[in-house]
């Protein structure tokens, strides 16, 4: 049987559930407000939203060149050659899949927010924070959930992600215009945010974490071979979650502004700052809906993350690039690369939250990288030399990108946490193309 393909909701429904994570209502408290300042953050994401648009213009072109699964590593390929397309390939493969564990490891943080504690039973060990069976249980439900759903077929999964991000954004849109509408604009404790005093570093940190917050509307290339439509409508749909992405990123911080300003994040330890300001003007109901919210945006984020790193790991399968194995499909859909991927997200989770966190900076690294890739095969393929202006400055966004992330002298860089995980995930890769001459078995 034929299998079913994807229509352009269901595109949007996984770029945008991609996008939207659990970034999107942890960092307004622990981040964009409590370090950054209210302004400084709808500049650095209104600017960073910019910035993915001119990128996109690369992806839109390469996109109608190359319509094929596999996404930027195919644009490399057939720019750079095969070596240049697996530093590209592995890398985003790392910023995919460390944003699954990631997501995993949120779930136990948005229900003991709205059940205090429910899942703290059974302590096992403690790496960097306790770590408790309850909260491993309910991570490892999700990721096998998803994994399975994933396996059994793309169409079911993103009649899922529809449902789930249609709920999303509702829920979101009727707290932001709940809260405004019972607070006005002349609330104290906004205009408390609002006072944050202008920083330009602080907008850049800002913009230097733009690949991590919009990474995930890049996953449509994944995906291209399973699409009901013209590659030419992807861009538009590419466009249309990246806005809406960014607006519910500023969304989410302005809400959470009604509630709690610096003072009180700096002094008093908020678990969880968004839920808190929903819950001081809508009580324990207005928690749990919320909550339901993030639930969402964070299985949203597994569920299109599993898609595309899956895709992404079975193009270089199939190009001989990486082992047979991750080259295996079931139902048309990369089995065994799902299978490992949620087999090491659980041991990941094994190590929790606050480990998990240490790699979530080379997130960034890898979707920067790849923007730069993306650009740098525009400028090299494309032949008409009138319109080289996007190429050009999305190659310069990706290295400005990449400079800030991994040159010590600016304040944004990773930390050594990250380096290592960085380091360690390079020296994979090299073995992985090591073994291959050493008859580990290759298609």
């Amino acid at each position: 049987m034929k299998p079913k393909k994807i229509g352009k909701l269901d595109v949007i429904s996984i770029a945008l559930g991609s996008i939207i994570g659990t970034g999107a209502f942890l960092l307004p408290g622990d981040f964009f407000l409590k370090k950054i300042g209210l302004l400084n953050t709808i500049a650095g994401i209104l600017i960073g939203t910019l910035l993915i648009f001119i990128i996109e213009n690369n992806y839109n072109f390469l996109i109608k060149k190359f319509p094929k699964s596999g996404g930027e590593y195919i644009f490399v390929k057939n720019a750079l050659g095969k070596n240049h397309a697996f530093i590209c390939g592995w890398l985003l493969t790392l910023s995919y899949f460390t944003i699954i564990p990631l997501n995993a490891t949120a779930v136990p943080v948005v229900i003991n927010s709205i059940f205090p504690n429910i899942l703290k039973f059974n302590l096992l060990y403690n790496i960097h924070g306790n770590i408790y069976l309850g909260e491993i249980l309910a991570s490892f439900i999700f990721l096998f959930l998803f994994a399975y759903l994933n396996i059994k077929g793309i169409h079911f999964a993103a009649i899922i992600q529809k449902i789930m991000v249609f709920f999303l954004v509702g829920i979101i849109l009727f707290f932001s215009a709940a809260v405004i509408y019972i607070n006005s604009v002349s609330s104290p404790i906004l205009i408390e945010n609002l006072a944050a005093p202008f920083s330009l570093n602080n907008i850049l940190k800002i913009v230097s974490i733009t690949p991590f917050l919009f990474i995930g509307f890049d996953c449509i290339p994944q995906i291209m071979e399973e699409l009901d439509f013209h590659p030419k409508k992807v861009s538009l749909l590419a466009i249309c979650s990246v806005l809406i992405g960014g607006l519910l990123y500023i969304i989410l911080t302005i809400i959470t502004a009604y509630g709690v300003s610096i003072k009180t994040l700096n002094i008093e330890n908020i678990n969880w700052a968004t839920g808190y300001t929903i819950s001081l003007f809508f009580g324990k109901t207005g928690l749990i809906i919320l909550g339901l919210a993030f639930l969402i945006a964070i299985i949203a984020g597994i569920n299109g993350f599993y898609m595309s790193s899956s895709r992404l790991l079975l193009a270089m399968a199939e190009d001989k690039e990486l082992p047979i194995i991750f080259a295996s499909k079931k139902n048309n859909q990369p089995k065994n690369a799902l299978i490992i991927l949620c087999a090491f997200s659980c041991i990941i989770t094994l190590f929790g939250r606050n480990t998990v966190l240490w790699a979530l900076d080379v997130s960034s690294v890898g979707a920067s990288l790849a923007y730069f890739y993306t650009s740098i095969s525009a400028l090299i393929l494309k032949k008409n030399k009138e319109n080289l202006l996007f190429p050009i400055l999305g190659s310069l966004i990706g290295l400005l990108a990449l400079s800030l992330l991994t040159i010590p002298y600016f304040s944004t860089s990773l930390n050594y946490a990250s380096y290592l995980t960085l380091f360690i995930w390079i020296f994979l890769g090299f073995l992985l193309k090591h073994l291959k001459f050493k008859g580990f078995a290759y298609l």
